[in-house]
């Protein structure tokens, strides 16, 4: 039978607020609630190494009572011992070896088919050969170096975005030590904030949902899990479906639910924009792009892939009335496009479809946010917008139709402000 156990990490939100720089420089937001969610594993290798998959199947479910270390052998109030980021995380019980009272031998090393390649993976730590312990390592990354040397006992299979976030914990040693595949990382240590496990057991299979979610979406919170070493390829078909997933909801009106998505494809451009950052490509005309102008050579599929994305992203938040949130999606797509003081052609801009995408969902926002009480009006601003989106297209036919709706509300709000500043100045 398949035997699966879980692990449920808390920490405490407020003392997590106390490093908000560690948090800023990993670009993710610190956690509000102190349950940080449930990790499953899956012990599938139990065929191979069978003594240690029940053990660690005990000290989660604490079956097996105290050790020989007077310590009780069970993961549950046990703080997590050391946070590596890229590397692993470890849960451990210390002065105790097993649950036989010993340190346990190596069972099958090497395993056909299967190696320390991929995030995901749950180890035995040891401390050479046939000494595994009570120790309980998740591995955040590929770690070839541990092939032949540490037992894999299972794998996650639930949860590893909850891992993610743990992984980007404040710890005690930040002094960046090596460089990996040229992706400069640190070696970490002992949490700054105790990360505890609340709880942890066995489930039953019937308990442990692996169905394909109904929108289709299979892939992982973050692309490292989908694919450890960013294959393009492989990075732009997810990004792809995943914007896929998105449109569908939207056409049902779930905008909410299409943001996340949109949000999740940009995620997994990330690292292939960063490969193609634009200062790594020369300018025939440097001055272009010191003044913001932006330089056709570095439309690259993955830049174009973004900016769409993020124009679905745009109209998401329009829908949902964010318009503020609208407003600066556009502002960063036109900024890629157009640049922000760009001379480049004494002015034009560029004789490209999302271009005038950008302006024009720009427009709509400023035209929403001038109906919120207590904002500033932004119609002459979006009607500036719509006069530059037809300039690129001079026959669209929408674009037209909303500048002259615009105009006619611009209109309508002029003759209203002059009405109410005739009626100050008459005599009382």
């Amino acid at each position: 039978r398949r035997c699966f156990v879980f692990f449920d990490f808390a920490a405490d939100p407020q003392k997590l607020a106390r490093y908000p720089e560690d948090f800023e420089q990993n670009r993710v937001p610190i956690p509000q609630k102190r349950r940080l969610g449930r990790v499953i594993v899956e012990l599938d290798q139990a065929r191979h190494a069978p003594r240690l998959c029940e053990n660690l199947r005990r000290l989660c479910t604490g079956e097996q009572g105290m050790g020989v270390g007077n310590n009780k052998l069970h993961y549950k109030d046990r703080n997590l011992q050391f946070i590596l980021p890229k590397y692993c995380m470890q849960v451990a019980i210390p002065n105790e070896y097993s649950c036989w009272g010993k340190c346990l031998n190596d069972e099958k090393l090497r395993i056909p088919g299967l190696a320390f390649d991929k995030p995901g993976l749950v180890a035995v730590g040891n401390h050479g050969p046939n000494t595994n312990t009570c120790t309980c390592m998740f591995l955040l990354n590929e770690a070839e170096h541990l092939d032949g040397y540490n037992q894999i006992v299972g794998r996650v299979v639930s949860g590893m975005e909850v891992l993610r976030v743990i992984e980007m914990f404040p710890t005690d040693r930040k002094e960046k030590s090596f460089v990996e595949k040229s992706v400069k990382t640190w070696w970490g240590g002992k949490p700054m904030v105790d990360v505890v496990v609340e709880d942890c057991g066995e489930l039953q299979e019937s308990e442990v949902d692996l169905s394909t979610p109904e929108d289709g979406d299979v892939f992982p919170e973050h692309p490292i899990d989908h694919s450890h070493a960013f294959d393009p390829q492989t990075l732009m078909d997810a990004q792809e479906k995943l914007r896929e997933i998105g449109n569908r909801h939207y056409k049902r009106k779930d905008y909410a639910a299409a943001l996340d998505k949109y949000r999740k494809a940009e995620r997994y451009l990330e690292p292939l924009l960063r490969s193609e950052h634009h200062d790594a490509f020369a300018d025939e005309d440097v001055r272009t792009w010191l003044s913001g102008g932006h330089r056709p050579k570095d439309r690259t599929a993955a830049l174009r892939a973004d900016l769409t994305i993020k124009l679905n992203v745009c109209q998401a938040l329009l829908s949902l009335n964010a318009w503020h949130g609208a407003i600066a999606v556009a502002d960063a797509v036109l900024l890629e496009l157009v640049g922000k003081h760009s001379k480049k052609g004494e002015g034009a801009l560029p004789n490209e479809p999302l271009v005038v995408k950008a302006l024009f969902r720009r427009a709509r926002a400023r035209v929403g946010l001038s109906e919120v009480p207590g904002e500033v009006s932004q119609l002459e601003e979006a009607i500036e917008d719509l006069k530059q989106a037809l300039h690129v297209d001079p026959e669209n036919v929408e674009v037209k139709a909303e500048l002259e709706r615009v105009q006619s509300r611009q209109r309508e709000a002029d003759a209203k402000g002059q009405e109410m500043y005739q009626n100050m100045l008459k005599p009382q």
